[in-house]
Protein backbone atom coordinates (compact mmCIF):
# COMPACT_ATOMS: atom_id res chain seq x y z
CA UNK A 1 0.00 0.00 0.00
CA UNK A 2 0.94 3.45 -0.44
CA UNK A 3 0.35 5.57 2.78
CA UNK A 4 0.37 8.88 4.09
CA UNK A 5 1.03 10.05 7.90
CA UNK A 6 -0.06 13.36 8.76
CA UNK A 7 2.24 14.98 10.98
CA UNK A 8 2.07 18.70 10.08
CA UNK A 9 4.36 20.65 8.15
CA UNK A 10 5.62 22.52 10.72
CA UNK A 11 6.19 19.61 12.95
CA UNK A 12 9.66 18.33 13.25
CA UNK A 13 10.45 13.93 13.97
CA UNK A 14 14.26 15.01 14.40
CA UNK A 15 15.44 13.77 17.75
CA UNK A 16 15.02 14.48 20.45
CA UNK A 17 11.51 14.52 20.11
CA UNK A 18 9.07 17.44 21.33
CA UNK A 19 7.07 14.17 22.84
CA UNK A 20 5.39 10.88 22.35
CA UNK A 21 3.25 11.62 19.23
CA UNK A 22 6.63 12.19 16.88
CA UNK A 23 8.41 9.46 18.64
CA UNK A 24 5.42 7.20 17.44
CA UNK A 25 4.58 8.49 14.40
CA UNK A 26 8.42 7.74 13.46
CA UNK A 27 8.67 4.39 14.49
CA UNK A 28 5.09 3.53 12.96
CA UNK A 29 6.60 4.66 9.50
CA UNK A 30 9.80 3.25 9.81
CA UNK A 31 7.75 -0.19 10.70
CA UNK A 32 5.08 -0.14 7.98
CA UNK A 33 8.47 0.33 5.83
CA UNK A 34 10.12 -2.75 6.87
CA UNK A 35 6.87 -4.66 6.04
CA UNK A 36 7.03 -3.44 2.64
CA UNK A 37 4.64 -0.41 2.41
CA UNK A 38 5.35 2.86 0.94
CA UNK A 39 5.03 5.70 3.18
CA UNK A 40 5.22 9.37 3.13
CA UNK A 41 4.99 11.96 5.98
CA UNK A 42 3.65 15.39 5.61
CA UNK A 43 6.65 17.04 8.27
CA UNK A 44 8.87 20.21 8.65
CA UNK A 45 11.65 17.64 9.01
CA UNK A 46 12.90 14.06 10.26
CA UNK A 47 16.65 12.57 10.51
CA UNK A 48 18.23 11.17 7.44
CA UNK A 49 18.41 7.61 8.71
CA UNK A 50 14.80 7.03 8.16
CA UNK A 51 13.05 5.14 5.96
CA UNK A 52 10.25 6.84 4.90
CA UNK A 53 9.88 10.23 2.82
CA UNK A 54 9.48 13.19 4.25
CA UNK A 55 6.64 15.60 2.47
CA UNK A 56 7.49 19.35 3.17
CA UNK A 57 5.15 22.36 2.21
CA UNK A 58 7.58 25.19 3.08
CA UNK A 59 7.21 28.80 4.11
CA UNK A 60 6.45 31.83 1.74
CA UNK A 61 9.17 34.06 0.95
CA UNK A 62 6.47 36.74 1.23
CA UNK A 63 5.41 38.03 4.84
CA UNK A 64 2.61 36.44 6.21
CA UNK A 65 2.54 38.86 9.15
CA UNK A 66 -1.12 40.14 9.63
CA UNK A 67 -1.58 43.77 11.46
CA UNK A 68 -4.93 44.63 10.47
CA UNK A 69 -8.26 41.97 9.77
CA UNK A 70 -6.76 39.09 11.81
CA UNK A 71 -3.84 40.01 13.54
CA UNK A 72 -1.16 37.50 13.87
CA UNK A 73 2.78 37.06 14.25
CA UNK A 74 5.09 36.37 11.35
CA UNK A 75 5.16 32.82 12.60
CA UNK A 76 2.13 32.21 12.74
CA UNK A 77 1.04 33.37 9.92
CA UNK A 78 3.62 31.56 8.12
CA UNK A 79 1.95 28.31 10.21
CA UNK A 80 -1.46 29.05 8.62
CA UNK A 81 0.26 29.61 5.23
CA UNK A 82 1.95 25.83 5.69
CA UNK A 83 -0.95 24.14 6.53
CA UNK A 84 -3.57 25.72 3.86
CA UNK A 85 -1.29 23.93 1.04
CA UNK A 86 -2.49 20.58 2.02
CA UNK A 87 -5.64 21.00 0.47
CA UNK A 88 -3.51 21.67 -3.22
CA UNK A 89 -1.90 18.42 -2.11
CA UNK A 90 -2.62 15.61 -4.44
CA UNK A 91 -3.66 12.56 -1.88
CA UNK A 92 -5.23 10.54 -4.66
CA UNK A 93 -1.59 8.79 -5.62
CA UNK A 94 -2.70 7.08 -1.26
CA UNK A 95 -4.45 4.31 -0.32
CA UNK A 96 -4.97 5.45 3.11
CA UNK A 97 -4.27 8.86 5.23
CA UNK A 98 -2.75 8.29 8.45
CA UNK A 99 -3.48 10.97 10.94
CA UNK A 100 -1.36 11.93 13.60
CA UNK A 101 -1.86 16.02 13.81
CA UNK A 102 -3.18 18.50 16.15
CA UNK A 103 -3.54 21.24 14.00
CA UNK A 104 -7.23 22.00 13.36
CA UNK A 105 -6.35 23.51 9.29
CA UNK A 106 -5.49 19.86 8.60
CA UNK A 107 -8.70 18.89 9.62
CA UNK A 108 -10.69 21.34 7.99
CA UNK A 109 -8.90 20.36 4.41
CA UNK A 110 -8.82 16.92 5.20
CA UNK A 111 -12.26 16.74 5.90
CA UNK A 112 -12.21 17.47 1.63
CA UNK A 113 -10.68 14.23 0.76
CA UNK A 114 -12.70 11.28 -0.12
CA UNK A 115 -9.20 8.56 0.63
CA UNK A 116 -9.61 6.22 3.05
CA UNK A 117 -8.38 7.66 6.56
CA UNK A 118 -7.43 6.82 10.40
CA UNK A 119 -7.16 9.30 13.30
CA UNK A 120 -5.57 8.08 15.74
CA UNK A 121 -6.48 9.64 19.03
CA UNK A 122 -3.31 10.69 21.22
CA UNK A 123 -4.86 13.13 23.65
CA UNK A 124 -7.94 13.53 25.94
CA UNK A 125 -11.00 15.23 24.77
CA UNK A 126 -10.59 18.67 25.01
CA UNK A 127 -13.33 21.45 24.01
CA UNK A 128 -11.18 22.27 20.86
CA UNK A 129 -10.36 18.56 19.83
CA UNK A 130 -14.04 17.64 20.13
CA UNK A 131 -15.12 20.29 17.50
CA UNK A 132 -11.87 19.66 15.35
CA UNK A 133 -12.72 16.18 15.58
CA UNK A 134 -16.14 15.57 15.05
CA UNK A 135 -16.61 17.81 12.25
CA UNK A 136 -13.81 15.51 10.71
CA UNK A 137 -15.37 12.50 11.72
CA UNK A 138 -18.67 13.63 10.13
CA UNK A 139 -17.23 14.77 6.32
CA UNK A 140 -14.26 11.97 5.64
CA UNK A 141 -14.49 8.45 5.52
CA UNK A 142 -12.31 8.19 8.45
CA UNK A 143 -11.97 5.03 11.42
CA UNK A 144 -11.04 7.13 14.76
CA UNK A 145 -8.40 4.92 17.17
CA UNK A 146 -7.48 5.23 20.81
CA UNK A 147 -4.12 4.37 22.29
CA UNK A 148 -5.53 2.87 25.30
CA UNK A 149 -8.38 1.68 26.73
CA UNK A 150 -8.83 5.06 28.78
CA UNK A 151 -8.87 7.25 25.45
CA UNK A 152 -11.47 5.08 24.17
CA UNK A 153 -13.92 5.32 27.02
CA UNK A 154 -13.02 8.95 27.22
CA UNK A 155 -13.72 9.92 23.50
CA UNK A 156 -16.57 7.26 22.98
CA UNK A 157 -18.74 10.01 25.28
CA UNK A 158 -17.87 12.84 22.33
CA UNK A 159 -18.02 10.60 18.97
CA UNK A 160 -21.24 8.59 20.09
CA UNK A 161 -19.59 5.00 19.42
CA UNK A 162 -17.04 2.78 19.85
CA UNK A 163 -13.56 3.45 19.60
CA UNK A 164 -11.16 0.97 18.60
CA UNK A 165 -8.15 0.42 20.86
CA UNK A 166 -4.28 -0.23 19.10
CA UNK A 167 -1.55 0.50 21.84
CA UNK A 168 1.23 2.27 20.69
CA UNK A 169 4.49 0.69 20.43
CA UNK A 170 8.38 0.99 20.94
CA UNK A 171 11.07 -0.56 18.46
CA UNK A 172 12.49 -2.68 21.30
CA UNK A 173 16.23 -3.27 19.35
CA UNK A 174 16.21 0.57 19.95
CA UNK A 175 16.71 -0.08 23.48
CA UNK A 176 19.05 -1.65 25.24
CA UNK A 177 18.71 -3.96 28.40
CA UNK A 178 20.96 -2.48 31.12
CA UNK A 179 22.34 -4.37 34.26
CA UNK A 180 20.65 -2.89 37.19
CA UNK A 181 22.58 -0.55 39.64
CA UNK A 182 21.17 -1.20 43.06
CA UNK A 183 22.85 1.94 44.15
CA UNK A 184 21.75 4.14 41.42
CA UNK A 185 20.01 7.46 40.68
CA UNK A 186 16.15 7.45 39.82
CA UNK A 187 15.36 9.23 36.82
CA UNK A 188 12.57 11.25 35.17
CA UNK A 189 11.28 12.16 32.07
CA UNK A 190 8.77 14.51 30.35
CA UNK A 191 8.17 18.01 29.17
CA UNK A 192 8.89 20.32 32.31
CA UNK A 193 5.43 21.49 33.15
CA UNK A 194 3.12 21.59 35.97
CA UNK A 195 0.93 18.47 34.74
CA UNK A 196 3.99 16.12 34.52
CA UNK A 197 4.77 17.15 37.97
CA UNK A 198 8.36 16.35 38.02
CA UNK A 199 8.23 18.02 41.83
CA UNK A 200 6.60 14.90 43.19
CA UNK A 201 9.88 13.47 41.96
CA UNK A 202 12.30 15.82 43.54
CA UNK A 203 10.45 15.53 47.07
CA UNK A 204 10.82 12.00 46.59
CA UNK A 205 14.67 11.86 45.77
CA UNK A 206 15.24 14.35 48.59
CA UNK A 207 13.45 12.78 51.33
CA UNK A 208 14.92 9.03 50.59
CA UNK A 209 18.27 11.14 50.10
CA UNK A 210 19.22 9.97 46.51
CA UNK A 211 19.95 10.81 43.40
CA UNK A 212 17.68 12.49 40.60
CA UNK A 213 17.93 12.78 37.22
CA UNK A 214 15.50 14.97 35.55
CA UNK A 215 15.37 14.48 30.99
CA UNK A 216 12.96 16.38 29.24
CA UNK A 217 12.27 20.29 27.41
CA UNK A 218 11.33 23.18 29.37
CA UNK A 219 7.86 23.73 28.12
CA UNK A 220 6.45 25.97 30.99
CA UNK A 221 9.94 28.18 31.76
CA UNK A 222 7.96 30.06 34.41
CA UNK A 223 7.24 26.80 36.22
CA UNK A 224 10.56 25.25 35.58
CA UNK A 225 11.92 28.69 37.32
CA UNK A 226 10.08 29.09 40.47
CA UNK A 227 9.21 25.25 41.12
CA UNK A 228 11.61 23.33 39.72
CA UNK A 229 14.71 24.99 39.95
CA UNK A 230 14.65 26.11 43.61
CA UNK A 231 15.01 22.91 44.28
CA UNK A 232 17.97 21.98 42.52
CA UNK A 233 20.83 20.63 45.09
CA UNK A 234 23.52 18.55 44.90
CA UNK A 235 21.43 14.95 44.44
CA UNK A 236 19.27 16.47 41.84
CA UNK A 237 20.43 17.38 38.43
CA UNK A 238 18.70 18.52 35.40
CA UNK A 239 20.32 16.50 32.14
CA UNK A 240 17.69 18.61 29.63
CA UNK A 241 16.88 17.56 26.63
CA UNK A 242 17.88 13.94 25.41
CA UNK A 243 17.90 11.64 22.53
CA UNK A 244 16.54 8.27 22.43
CA UNK A 245 19.95 7.11 22.59
CA UNK A 246 21.41 9.29 25.43
CA UNK A 247 18.08 8.73 27.54
CA UNK A 248 19.60 4.80 27.29
CA UNK A 249 22.76 5.29 27.86
CA UNK A 250 20.90 7.48 31.55
CA UNK A 251 19.08 3.82 32.34
CA UNK A 252 22.61 2.23 32.88
CA UNK A 253 23.22 4.17 35.96
CA UNK A 254 19.49 4.04 37.06
CA UNK A 255 17.83 1.75 39.84
CA UNK A 256 14.42 3.16 39.08
CA UNK A 257 12.14 5.33 37.32
CA UNK A 258 8.94 7.26 38.13
CA UNK A 259 6.37 8.97 36.67
CA UNK A 260 4.57 11.39 38.30
CA UNK A 261 1.88 13.12 36.01
CA UNK A 262 -0.95 14.02 37.95
CA UNK A 263 -2.76 14.26 34.45
CA UNK A 264 -4.38 11.08 32.54
CA UNK A 265 -1.26 10.13 30.34
CA UNK A 266 -3.24 8.61 27.35
CA UNK A 267 -0.19 5.84 27.02
CA UNK A 268 2.55 6.19 28.29
CA UNK A 269 5.78 5.75 25.59
CA UNK A 270 8.40 5.87 27.96
CA UNK A 271 7.79 3.74 30.70
CA UNK A 272 7.50 1.33 28.05
CA UNK A 273 10.87 2.82 26.83
CA UNK A 274 12.20 2.26 30.78
CA UNK A 275 11.14 -1.29 30.72
CA UNK A 276 12.34 -2.19 27.94
CA UNK A 277 15.66 -1.08 28.98
CA UNK A 278 15.47 -3.29 32.17
CA UNK A 279 14.29 -0.11 34.64
CA UNK A 280 11.05 -0.97 36.76
CA UNK A 281 8.50 1.65 37.02
CA UNK A 282 6.87 3.76 39.86
CA UNK A 283 4.05 6.09 39.83
CA UNK A 284 0.76 7.42 40.21
CA UNK A 285 -2.36 5.52 38.26
CA UNK A 286 -2.69 8.94 36.53
CA UNK A 287 0.60 8.56 35.08
CA UNK A 288 0.37 4.88 34.02
CA UNK A 289 -2.30 3.79 32.35
CA UNK A 290 -4.16 0.05 33.41
CA UNK A 291 -2.39 -1.73 30.24
CA UNK A 292 0.89 -0.32 31.49
CA UNK A 293 0.52 -2.12 35.38
CA UNK A 294 2.35 -5.02 36.48
CA UNK A 295 2.59 -5.81 40.14
CA UNK A 296 6.61 -6.09 40.12
CA UNK A 297 7.72 -4.10 38.08
CA UNK A 298 5.63 -1.28 36.79
CA UNK A 299 3.70 -0.55 40.00
CA UNK A 300 0.91 1.97 39.66
CA UNK A 301 -0.56 3.76 43.26
CA UNK A 302 -4.50 5.29 43.13
CA UNK A 303 -2.76 8.80 44.95
CA UNK A 304 -0.88 11.32 44.07
CA UNK A 305 1.05 11.92 46.64
CA UNK A 306 4.76 11.20 46.61
CA UNK A 307 4.99 9.55 50.03
CA UNK A 308 2.58 6.53 48.73
CA UNK A 309 5.69 5.66 46.45
CA UNK A 310 8.06 4.71 48.99
CA UNK A 311 6.97 1.50 49.42
CA UNK A 312 6.22 0.33 45.86
CA UNK A 313 9.95 1.39 45.39
CA UNK A 314 11.24 -0.88 47.14
CA UNK A 315 9.46 -3.94 45.42
CA UNK A 316 9.97 -2.33 42.34
CA UNK A 317 13.97 -2.92 43.15
CA UNK A 318 13.92 -5.97 43.60
CA UNK A 319 12.70 -6.96 39.94
CA UNK A 320 14.98 -8.15 37.39
CA UNK A 321 15.66 -6.42 34.25
CA UNK A 322 14.71 -9.60 31.97
CA UNK A 323 11.27 -9.63 33.81
CA UNK A 324 10.82 -5.66 32.40
CA UNK A 325 11.77 -6.21 29.42
CA UNK A 326 9.68 -9.14 29.02
CA UNK A 327 6.67 -6.94 29.99
CA UNK A 328 8.08 -4.38 28.04
CA UNK A 329 7.84 -6.83 24.88
CA UNK A 330 3.90 -6.94 24.77
CA UNK A 331 4.29 -3.10 23.23
CA UNK A 332 6.69 -3.72 20.10
CA UNK A 333 6.37 -2.14 17.59
CA UNK A 334 5.82 -4.79 15.38
CA UNK A 335 2.66 -5.71 16.68
CA UNK A 336 1.08 -1.74 16.67
CA UNK A 337 1.95 -1.44 13.14
CA UNK A 338 0.46 -5.10 12.23
CA UNK A 339 -2.72 -3.96 14.11
CA UNK A 340 -3.29 -0.57 11.92
CA UNK A 341 -2.00 -2.21 8.46
CA UNK A 342 -5.27 -4.63 9.20
CA UNK A 343 -7.73 -1.42 9.89
CA UNK A 344 -5.75 0.30 6.48
CA UNK A 345 -6.75 -3.24 4.41
CA UNK A 346 -10.57 -3.23 5.74
CA UNK A 347 -10.99 0.19 5.08
CA UNK A 348 -9.76 0.14 1.53
CA UNK A 349 -11.36 -3.29 0.58
CA UNK A 350 -14.74 -1.55 2.08
CA UNK A 351 -14.33 1.85 0.48
CA UNK A 352 -13.47 -0.51 -2.81
CA UNK A 353 -16.59 -2.84 -3.21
Amino acid sequence: MKILLVAGPFISLREPYNGGTEAFVVELANELVRLGHTVDVIAKDADEKNLFQVIEFHESPLSMKDDSYRPCPEWLGQQHYQTLQYGLFDVSRYDVIHYNSFIPEIYAVGALFKTPSVLTLHLPPTEKFVLMYTFFIKHAPVVPIGISARMSKQWKAFLGSDVNVILNGIPLDKWTVHERNADGYLLWSGRIAKEKNVEAAIQLANYLKQPLRIVGPVFDKEYFRDHVQPQMNERIEYVSHATQQQLSNLVAGASAYLATATWEEPFGLSTVEMLASGLPVVGFTSAIPPELRHENVSIAVDSQDWQDLIKPLEVAKQSEPAACRDFAASFAMTKTSAAYVNVYERMVTKLRR
